[in-house]
Order: structure tokens, then sequence, then C-alpha cells
């Protein structure tokens, strides 16, 4: 967890405690989507990632997630879930940038603890996810 959190903080510039912050909720809201428990066993392998996930659950929105669920009732989900979440990056201050930059070292992460086929299905877990974080090829197998 240590590793990513510093490759984080390197490509984003953020604040360390924003980044694990920002990292709980990212693997928080892979985990939940996972259902090839990818993420789980990633997870597993990370010292402190289970408590970084914990410890994220208590970043607010100022109700935005409360507002969108309501609304998923009627849409659906897919989109919103991926909208709540971007809610919950920007409450913290983070930039689309930066939620970039942070998905992508999460996702060369998982390639080295879970191997290409694993991040390649966490990658999958929604089209809008995947559009927002695809890599160039010699990006992907440089970690």
């Amino acid at each position: 967890m240590e590793e990513l959190t510093t490759n984080v903080v390197a490509d984003t510039n953020l604040d360390p405690r924003i980044a694990k912050a920002a990292l709980g909720l990212v693997l928080g809201f892979l985990r939940d989507k996972d259902k090839t428990g990818n993420i789980e066993v990633m997870i597993a392998k990370m010292p402190r990632a289970q408590e970084v996930i914990e410890a994220s659950q208590f970043v607010g929105d100022g109700g935005v997630t409360q507002v969108i669920e309501g609304m998923t009732s009627f849409i659906g989900h897919g989109r919103a879930d991926l909208n709540i979440l971007a809610g919950q990056l920007e409450k913290l201050g983070i930039s689309e940038a930066q939620t970039d930059a942070l998905v992508r070292q999460v996702l060369k992460r998982a390639e080295v603890v879970i191997g290409a086929d694993g991040a390649e299905k966490i990658r999958r877990i929604l089209p809008a996810l995947r559009e927002r974080t695809d890599l160039p090829t010699d990006l992907r197998h440089s970690a």
C-alpha cells in the first residue's frame, strides 16, 4: 500500500493523507463492483490496504451520494456509481486529472500484484472506468 501511495503522490502532487483517502475510496469502489474477486486478492496482498479502505468510508460528499443513489432507482446504476465516486474524490479536492492519474496507478499496481489478466478484469468493471483509464500499451507493461 505504501508503494502505491508513494506512486500516486508522485504522479498527482497530492498530500499523502489525501492520496490514501482517495485510494481507499477507489479500492473500496472497485471491490464493491468486482464480481471476479481480483480486487479482493489485490487488497489481501497489499499490507494496510483494508485499513485504508475502512478509513475512507468516513469521507463525506455533502449529500451528493444520497441524491445520486435516489436517482439510480429510476435510471439504474453504472455511470451513476462512478459519479458517486467522482463526487467523493472531488470533496477531497482532487481534480479529474489527479483522479485519472490515481486510477492509472491503481491499475499499474494491479498488474504487478495480480497480473495483467486480473488488472484487465478490473479495468472492465464499468465501461466509463475503462474509458477514463485506458493506457497506451507501452505504459501498461512498464510497471
